[in-house]
């Protein structure tokens, strides 16, 4: 196999790299797609609907900005941290049980933090949650990878997208829902505990549908020492953004970051010479569409949470609009992202890059007129013109993520797909860690400094999001001209 070789242009001759390749009509095969979809919408729907519920918290458990940042980003930091080494044993000791393992704690903790009574016990239940989450998801785009290849990963890979889309649809409106009904101090509380009885049914559909695991798999080691790196740099680069830090104390945190970084590329170099299998797998990093397409992801994944965050904020907070109301506002944005997903794959495959990069641009379109809407659009007609961007929002997610994963997974080497996918997602939940803790923060921020200047909040959160997206289309312009020469 050739690492570098553009595939999609060409689905259905990706080379195999499993024997196992079920064809389209194969039942036990749509069944577990099926499965690994309704794990998708489980752990998705975690994400969707606490943005919608993040004002009740604040209001009831009298939560500071820190304790929101640490909310918003505790579950993108240990879902991202739990990926890689998750991925890796899935290789060694098998996919199943780790996801039954895996949903099972995501329910225990969502429970715990629908129980808390501090601040601190809400983001405890939300790490647990993540480490879960994290789990459930390497496995879930494993399963896949090793399943199919081509057109099947591609069409298998759209499911999931849909189901992500629709978690994003369906959350919001039923937290809106529940906040309605449970009022400001419980209503939190049972948005929360919603994802449990989903996690309970796929658990059990896993466990019926999920086919059971081989008793003994090699070839796979875990880099506890490469992993723990990583865990303290992404750590000491997030403090200074969810803390209280003055300069000086700041500028160390960060410094230990790089600092822990380099100790990382160290580190990951001598394990491969010694024969172990390191978190960056050396054909991984040396296959350009493969760390382009991460790139991708990367810069669109925090830029896209980040803005859905801020924009929740602004329509309850500032415009004072019911959750429920707020989340049908936004609805537009996960319903299209749910239809484009479905077909998404095929305009990608047809024309390549070219339609992830102008799905990009689109998005770019969409921060502008945000800035617009909130800035100089009448408060009358700002409703009608951020749903209307929302919609266009939906669009060009579905010709972006799952698209953008199909192609980027085409490229992970026989045999490693667990690795290919937890450091993908792994490069998405540092993303979105960074990204839920600072573009808020700055937007709590300015507008503390201003008080109800929300024009002002809003246009700095967005420009930071704009800028992300500026890097993630230079990642796709550049591997669109990679796959044309």
């Amino acid at each position: 196999m050739r690492i570098g070789r553009p595939i999609l242009t060409d689905l259905d001759t990706a080379p195999e790299r499993t024997a196992v390749r079920p064809a389209p009509r194969d039942t036990a095969g749509r069944r577990e797609v099926l499965v690994c979809a309704a794990a998708g919408f489980t752990t998705l729907l975690d994400s969707a609907v606490l943005g919608i519920g993040l004002p009740a918290i604040r209001s009831s458990l009298d939560a500071g900005t820190v304790d929101v940042q640490w909310i918003l980003a505790s579950y993108s930091l240990t879902f991202g941290l739990a990926l890689v080494p998750a991925g890796r044993l899935g290789d060694l000791i098998g996919r199943r049980r780790l996801f039954l393992a895996g949903l099972s704690l995501f329910a225990v903790m969502g429970l715990l933090g629908a129980l808390a009574a501090e601040p601190w016990a809400v983001v405890a239940g939300r790490l647990g949650q993540g480490v879960g989450a994290g789990v459930v998801s390497s496995q879930v785009l494993g399963i896949i990878s090793d399943r199919y290849s081509g057109t099947h990963r591609a069409k298998a890979l759209a499911v999931y997208g849909t189901a992500g889309g629709l978690a994003g649809l369906i959350g919001p409106i039923l937290g809106g829902a529940l906040l309605g009904v449970g009022g400001p101090d419980w209503g939190w509380r049972l948005l929360l505990v919603l994802n449990v009885p989903f996690a309970v049914a796929t658990v059990v559909l896993g466990a019926l549908f999920l086919r059971r695991d081989s008793r003994s798999r090699s070839g796979a080691t875990v880099d506890v020492v490469g992993l723990g790196l990583l865990a303290a740099a992404t750590a000491l680069l997030l403090l200074p953004m969810v803390s209280h830090f003055g300069a000086p104390r700041a500028v160390l945190s960060v410094l230990g970051s790089v600092l822990a970084l380099g100790c990382f590329r160290w580190w990951e170099r001598r394990y491969a010479s010694r024969g172990g299998t390191p978190v960056l797998l050396p054909a991984l990093m040396r296959a350009r569409g493969y760390t382009l397409g991460t790139a991708v992801a990367l810069f669109w994944f925090g830029a896209i949470l980040a803005m859905n965050a801020v924009m929740s904020l602004y329509l309850i907070e500032g415009l004072g609009v019911p959750a429920l109301h707020a989340a049908v506002v936004m609805s537009g944005s996960s319903l299209m992202m749910a239809v484009t997903s479905a077909f998404g794959w095929r305009v990608v495959a047809r024309f390549g890059r070219a339609a992830v990069v102008g799905a990009i641009v689109a998005e770019l379109f969409v921060v502008a007129g945000y800035v617009v809407a909130v800035n100089a659009v009448p408060r009358t007609s700002v409703l009608a013109v951020i749903a209307a961007l929302a919609v266009v929002s939906g669009v060009a997610s579905g010709f972006v993520d799952a698209p953008n994963r199909a192609m980027t997974l085409e490229y992970s080497p026989p045999g490693a797909s667990g690795v290919a996918v937890g450091f993908l997602q792994l490069s998405q939940r540092l993303s979105a860690t960074v990204s839920l803790a600072a573009v808020p923060g700055l937007y709590l921020a300015v507008l503390s400094a201003d008080a109800g200047n929300y024009g002002r909040a809003m246009s700095a959160g967005l420009a930071v999001c704009a800028g992300m997206l500026l890097l993630s289309l230079a990642c796709a312009v550049c591997d669109g001209r990679r796959r044309r020469q």
